[in-house]
């Protein structure tokens, strides 16, 4: 046992000897991860992101991309992306949209406040490349809500117009996957240099939540009425049946989703279950609103407690290519403003969804939105 103290000893000295006789010390030997010792990095061989050009982003997908530091255009594909860049004040980058966006514009916050120069913006296809490099863009993004999806049709159109692709998640249950939106807007503030709008905006919105949440926290599950939604989009316009368990409207102010018991987000229910569930309140999303309307006026729903007291009503559609993150929250107001009068009578509901949609979009287009869905409102079946 003596020998091998004395073979450390002397292993010792011969290795400070060699570092000595090399011009380094120990504390400047760098070292791998199995603790072998490693060449310290040139410092002039060192490029910071200033002189390489480029800003280093892991993705919505974790993959790092590699993304320029100026970035004047930028296309947006699947999952209608460019709402986000609405949201991040950079608006003026878009130069690409897909044909979708432009068939009808007005029926979106974000759509409305890039009027009229969305119509001017050139479209372009997620199946054909050449219509990208006619763009000529400095950044491609692509947004999808399932966590699974692995973007690979999209990494390869990045790859035959040769231009980054960064991915981003939209979910449809904004309270469900709150973190995710927020996360989503943070990779694509940092991509296009706009990290303070996003962190500005997701300040923004924490707000909004929390001021929901007080206002409706504390309200005995007794005292609440059971609600329930209609008509909400889904790949097109849908009746009465078409319906969610994870509504974020009715989740973000504590309300008691009388579908809650099916756990999907995007339910669709029998007739008999709604008579079954007999709500308190039926809302009918704008998109759906007159299929759902005529549904309700069948025979077999004329025994609804909501009918009989005459509690259904209107709001604005939370889908519209993915969901609308502003009119979630506007129409948690609204609902609230209904549901609970005592909670939310301290303001007007016109005033506070062009707040809202000021806070997202940058302007107040609640009286545009109502032209194309109609307003907020108690609604007459006969």
């Amino acid at each position: 046992m003596k020998k091998f103290y004395q073979g450390i000893a002397l292993f010792a000295v011969l290795l400070l000897a060699g570092l000595l006789v090399f011009g380094c010390s120990p504390a400047e030997v760098d070292q791998d991860l199995n603790g072998e010792a490693a060449e310290a990095p040139d410092p002039e061989e060192q490029e910071t992101e200033e002189e390489t050009g480029y800003v280093t982003v892991t993705d919505m997908a974790g993959r790092t991309v590699e993304v320029p530091q100026e970035i004047d255009k930028v296309i947006t594909l699947c999952g209608c992306a460019h709402r986000l860049l609405v949201y991040l004040d950079a608006a003026e980058m878009i130069s690409g949209v897909r044909e979708s966006e432009k068939r009808d514009p007005l029926r979106s916050p974000w759509n409305l406040a890039m009027i009229p120069e969305i119509y001017d913006i050139p479209v372009v296809s997620d199946e054909d490349a050449e219509t990208i490099i006619a763009v000529n863009p400095d950044l491609m993004v692509a947004a999808q809500a399932a966590d699974g999806f692995d973007f690979f049709e999209h990494e390869d159109l990045a790859n035959k117009a040769g231009v980054p692709l960064v991915t981003v998640r939209l979910y449809v249950s904004f309270s469900e996957h709150r973190d995710k939106v927020m996360e989503s807007l943070r990779v694509l503030g940092q991509a296009l240099d706009r990290e303070e709008r996003a962190e500005e905006l997701i300040a923004e919105i924490e707000l909004i939540i929390a001021d929901l949440d007080e206002r409706t926290r504390d309200i005995p599950d007794a005292e609440k009425p059971s609600v329930y939604v209609g008509g909400k989009a889904w790949a097109g316009s849908m009746g009465i049946t078409s319906t969610s368990s994870m509504y974020s409207a009715f989740d973000f102010i504590n309300a008691n989703n009388a579908a809650a018991e099916v756990g999907e987000e995007n339910a669709f229910i029998d007739k008999e279950a709604l008579l079954l569930w007999d709500p308190d309140y039926i809302f009918l999303e704008a998109t759906g609103f007159e299929q759902a309307l005529e549904d309700l006026k069948g025979p077999e729903f004329e025994s609804l407690t909501a009918l009989q007291n005459g509690n259904v009503y209107r709001i604005l559609p939370k889908i519209w290519t993915n969901t609308n993150h502003e009119t979630v929250l506007a129409n948690a107001y609204y609902i609230g403003s209904v549901i609970y009068p005592e909670q939310f009578g301290d303001f007007d509901m016109a005033e506070k969804a062009d707040q809202i949609f000021e806070t997202f979009v940058g302007k107040p287009v609640y009286n545009e939105m109502v032209e194309v869905h109609g307003s907020y409102e108690r609604v007459a079946l006969n």
